[in-house]
């Protein structure tokens, strides 16, 4: 892949990354994550697809929140999820910024 593809592939991603991250942010208010959910579902499947043909390292972090994505859904108990699905979200930031950066 050329360089200038996978660089334009990790900031799509990244940037999907942020939407994911403040869509399960937005979540942590009572029955927002029932709206926000229709954007955050369908990037965490993009998000994969960006970390398979980039190989840019978040791969597995993406799969589990994809995970996180669905569980969210378990009431009282997906506040939790929605949490670990932040985290995740910003350790996947941190790495497409720090890859983004060296680039």
């Amino acid at each position: 892949m050329r360089s200038e593809t996978a660089r334009l592939l990790n900031l799509l991603q990244l940037l999907s990354e942020v939407a994911i991250a403040v869509g399960y942010l937005l979540g942590l208010i009572p029955f927002v994550y029932l709206w926000s959910c229709a954007w955050v579902i369908p990037l965490v499947f993009v998000n994969l697809i960006f970390a398979i043909l980039t190989s840019n390292g978040t791969t597995i972090k993406t799969i589990i929140n994809i995970a996180m994505s669905f569980l969210s859904f378990i009431p009282l108990l997906g506040y939790v999820f929605r949490a670990v699905g932040i985290v995740i979200s910003l350790v996947n930031i941190a790495a497409l910024a720090k890859e983004r950066s060296r680039g």
